[in-house]
Parts: C-alpha cells; sequence; structure tokens
C-alpha cells in the first residue's frame, strides 16, 4: 500500500470515531411553546446579502427567511414566482420583461412592496459607490428606458437579450430592496448587523456575534402559509463533533451542515431525529492563486492536478454517504445537470508524469524532496475553513499527494467568517495561494460565473483570458438553450487548460431534524434549508 493510502488509512481511524452519551432533555415543550433552534456550520460577517464583504454562503441562508427575492428556487432546480403574481410577460425586440407583483404583498411594517421597490433595486445593483457582489444582469438593464407602469407592475427593458433573466432576482444577492427604507443611505453599511425590515415570514430580531441569531415571525406576512414558529434561532456552530452532540443533547432541532466523513452515520443512529442526504448543486474545489509566485508557472498548476487522485479523493470523502458520487470534472455544470460535460477529466493522476513536468521545467529537487523553480520553493499554502472534519482529512490527503511528487503543502485555517470576509477577498494582494471551499450552483450558471471573468465580482485569484470572457459573454446573449450550453462548454474546455480552479466533487447536502418538527425539507440550491420556512411548525 502507498504512502497516500496508508495516510488516508490512519486519518479516517482518527476521525471515524463515533460521539458517545446518552441523549438530553425533550426539546418538545420549547417547540410547543413556538421556539426552533436551528444549528448552522457558518456565520456572516455582515448580514447584508448584497455587498462584498459578507460570506455569501452564510448570507444566502440566513436572510432567504427575512428578504424576498421576486422567484425562489425549488429543490428541482426549477423557478417559482415568489413576490411576482404568476410569470412575467416576455417580449423581443427590445428583449423585454414585465413583472406583476402580488398584490397583498407587503413590507414587514405594513408599507405595500410596490414597482418603486423594483427600481430602486436596480438603480442600487448599478450603483458603482457600493460594493455590491454580484452585479450580474443589472448591467444588462437598459434604465432609461424601462418604467414603473402602475405600483405592481415594473417593464424592464434589457440592452441585449439576457438569456439568464431568471436568475437576476432568484436569490438573497438579488432580494428586493426597501426603498422607503433605503433610499439615501450608504448601502454598505446600513444592514451590517441586521436587516431594518422584512418582505418574508420572519424579521430579523438580534444578533449576538459568535453565537447566534434569532429571526422573530412577520406578524404582517402577507403568504399563504402561516408560519409555524414564533421565533428561529440561529445557533452558529463550526464544529462539527460538536455539532452531533448538540443535536443528541436536544440544544439544538435542527441541523444544517456540510457532510462529514461519519456525521451522517451518527446522526442517522439518534433516536428521534429524521435527516436527509441528497445529492446537491454545491460543488467542491480549489482555486490556484494565479498572483503568487509560486502558482504563476503553468507546469506547477499542472503538476498539482496531476498529483491529486481525485477518484480516491472522492470515493474516500463522499462515497460513504453517496456511494454513486463521482469526481467533478466542470467548473460551470454539476454532475447532476443535463448540460454537464466532463472538461477537466484530462487532468488524471499521474505523479510520475508531474514530476516530470517539474524537472523538464528546470525544478531541481532539493535534500528534502521537496523542488524549487527558478529558486523558487515549493512550498504552497493551502487556505480552508477550521472545525470542518472533511476539510481537515482532504487537507491531509492533499498534502500527502503533493509530498509525493515533491511539493509541500502548508495549512492554512481561519474560521469561517474571517475566511470569506477578509481572506478570500484578499487574494489579489497575496493573501493566499489555494483557497478551498464549497459553492452552489443554482439552475442557471450565470450567478458563479463571476468567478472566472477578469473583472468578475469574484475573482480574487488574479486570472484573465479574454477567450473566456467573450464566451460568457456570448452565452448570456444566447437563448437557444442547446447553443448556450455549447459557448459555456467551450469556456470550461478553455478553463481547464489555464487552471484558475480544480474541481473536487459534487457534495451531498445534507439536512437533520427533530421529529417533534414537521415541513423541512432539502434543498440543493442556493436557496438552501430555509426555502419553505413557513411550512414548518411543531408536531
Amino acid at each position: 500500500m502507498g504512502r497516500p493510502a496508508r495516510v488516508i488509512a490512519l486519518a479516517l481511524v482518527g476521525l471515524l470515531i463515533a460521539a458517545c452519551g446518552g441523549a438530553g432533555p425533550s426539546s418538545q415543550d420549547r417547540l410547543a411553546n413556538g421556539t426552533l433552534i436551528v444549528g448552522l456550520s457558518q456565520e456572516p460577517a455582515i448580514m447584508n446579502p448584497w455587498v462584498s464583504e459578507g460570506n455569501l454562503q452564510a448570507t444566502h441562508s440566513l436572510t432567504l427567511p427575512v428578504l424576498y427575492p421576486l422567484w425562489r428556487l425549488t429543490p428541482e432546480f426549477e423557478y417559482e414566482p415568489l413576490l411576482l403574481d404568476g410569470e412575467p410577460e416576455v417580449t423581443e425586440d427590445p428583449f423585454t420583461v414585465t413583472y406583476r407583483l402580488k398584490e397583498e404583498a407587503t413590507w414587514s411594517d405594513g408599507v405595500p412592496i410596490t414597482a418603486e421597490d423594483i427600481r430602486f433595486t436596480l438603480e442600487t445593483c448599478l450603483n458603482e459607490d457600493f460594493a455590491i457582489a454580484v452585479r450580474a444582469g443589472c448591467e444588462k438593464v437598459d434604465m432609461e428606458a424601462s418604467e414603473v407602469v402602475d405600483d405592481k407592475t415594473f417593464r424592464m427593458v434589457f440592452t441585449e437579450p439576457y438569456a439568464p433573466w431568471r436568475s437576476l432576482f432568484s436569490n438573497a444577492a438579488g432580494s428586493i430592496l426597501p426603498a422607503h427604507v433605503l433610499e439615501g443611505e450608504d448601502f454598505d453599511d446600513v444592514w451590517d448587523d441586521g436587516l431594518t425590515v422584512a418582505s418574508g415570514p420572519y424579521e430579523f430580531e438580534s444578533w449576538n456575534r459568535g453565537q447566534q441569531m434569532t429571526l422573530t415571525r412577520n406578524e404582517n406576512f402577507w403568504g399563504e402559509e402561516t408560519p409555524g414558529f414564533d421565533r428561529v434561532v440561529l445557533r452558529f456552530i463550526e464544529d462539527s463533533t460538536v455539532q452531533v452532540q448538540a443535536l443528541r443533547g436536544r440544544e439544538i432541532d435542527m441541523l444544517s451542515s456540510q457532510p462529514q466523513i461519519d456525521l451522517v452515520d451518527q446522526v442517522g443512529g439518534l433516536d428521534g431525529v429524521e435527516h436527509e442526504v441528497v445529492a446537491g448543486g454545491v460543488w467542491e474545489f480549489f482555486e490556484f492563486n494565479h498572483g503568487v509566485e509560486t502558482l504563476e508557472h503553468d507546469f506547477v498548476r499542472e503538476a498539482i492536478a496531476m498529483g491529486i487522485d481525485r477518484n480516491q479523493l472522492t470515493d474516500v470523502l463522499i462515497g460513504q454517504m453517496n456511494p454513486d458520487a463521482e469526481p467533478l470534472q466542470s467548473l460551470v455544470y454539476v454532475n447532476s445537470q443535463p448540460e454537464y460535460e466532463p472538461a477537466f477529466d484530462r487532468w488524471e493522476f499521474d505523479p510520475e508524469g508531474a514530476r516530470t513536468l517539474l524537472e523538464d521545467n528546470g525544478c531541481v529537487q532539493g535534500d528534502d524532496g521537496i523542488y524549487s523553480c527558478d529558486g523558487v520553493r515549493l512550498s504552497v499554502d493551502y487556505a480552508y475553513t477550521s472545525g470542518n472534519e472533511l476539510r481537515e482529512l482532504q487537507f491531509v490527503i492533499i498534502q500527502s499527494y503533493m509530498k509525493d511528487i515533491g511539493i509541500e503543502l502548508n495549512s492554512q485555517t481561519q474560521d469561517a467568517a474571517t475566511f470569506f470576509g477578509d481572506l478570500w477577498p484578499s487574494g489579489v494582494d497575496g493573501a493566499w495561494e489555494l483557497f478551498n471551499q464549497a459553492w452552489l450552483n443554482t439552475a442557471d450558471p450565470n450567478p458563479s460565473l463571476g468567478f472566472w471573468e477578469c473583472e468578475g465580482s469574484m475573482n480574487f485569484r488574479s486570472y484573465c483570458n479574454e477567450e473566456v470572457d467573450e464566451l460568457i459573454a456570448a452565452s448570456r446573449t444566447e437563448l437557444d438553450p442547446a447553443r448556450r450550453a455549447e459557448l459555456l462548454h467551450e469556456a470550461d474546455d478553455l478553463m481547464a487548460a489555464d487552471l484558475p480552479a480544480l474541481p473536487l466533487y459534487q457534495s451531498p447536502v445534507f439536512l437533520a431534524w427533530s421529529s417533534q418538527v414537521v415541513g423541512p425539507q432539502t434543498n440543493p440550491t442556493d436557496w438552501g434549508p430555509f426555502w419553505n420556512i413557513e411550512e414548518w411548525g411543531p408536531r
């Protein structure tokens, strides 16, 4: 058995230790009294889901019960009208979408949600004075031609055909904003600590940073369902072992977390707890920072890609939870989407070829087995979130693969809020070299394409390929779905050659909840576990 396999086996032995202890007091009384406690593995840096300083993944899931976009995504990756009164009217020449809001839709302070709010939301998205995280689509709207037709109707005229128009207002970074509350405010700062008004079933009440956030029922919620809980407490628990202990001890009633090696098995053995594991839109990958000395050479990035056995990595980390899991071979689509094509399968596991590639490019192996290239020792920092057992094991395995090909890999960990709020955006300044994270695909890939564009809102890795930019831009105006997928496949092929990132696998989505709670359903889209929170209640 080779050394990587031995390291994997030892790591598994160390991590697959079932937690012990008996069940704590029942949470039935707490639930019956109207309070639900949910354990979450991530905390945002700020609450405003539109601005770039926040942790987008955490902020998305936390704000959607409070702040609604026009659409929501169902577990089947289908767009469902939310604030909208049915499907919009779509016409061409010019490309126009006419939205009609539900008559009964109101803000939590009783003010109606109107077409003026859509206008204000678009103007905020386009305001370059604000640090908007995702502007995709907003810049395609002709604001002079667009108009408020009446209180509940907004006609949006685009400057050109825009294929992913439904994705423009389908997640938290696209929620409709309250003009009567935010007009004239500094949008970058106004929601750092909490949302001041709600359009969804719950309102923001308080945030004890590092510990928990509390939402209370919106008494002016206009939806068909009346929320079943008076209060939902979101407790931040990064460590997966502590998550299981909290669920076992009935300290929390529900858990949403990234699946870990033994997390699913442990939760499955708990009495009175239900859970679901489904293949989702979450995809695991690590990014290469093209702006740092160790990774600016193509051959170094290529050697790293060749040195990792992604089939074995997927089997070890995901196979126990999803036996059908395969390595992800795309930065555009996940395996479960019909448009998926394996662009990155060119990087087969070839450690000998990786070492040869380094030597053919003049790299010299030192006495410690680590190569130096042009006088630069291949010692690379690998950043990932702390307290995540799956990522910790993943690092150990990849570190072993890298040592086998003469590259030293160093652990660089941070808590989730610092990881996404401070470290990731600082990649443009060289704060990290390899950055391991997961992202969420939506029904349309467009929201994630900003990762790879030269001036993309989420490109912190100093990567730029103008041909990729052109293909992505063309995909946004191509209304034929088949041709649009072809354009994105071409872009994916180019990125597979450039290696701005290496996709690893499509993660399972995990949700567990007390059998005393009804309504939860796993949602693999970026709407996350709270997509139908208004339907939850005590049994």
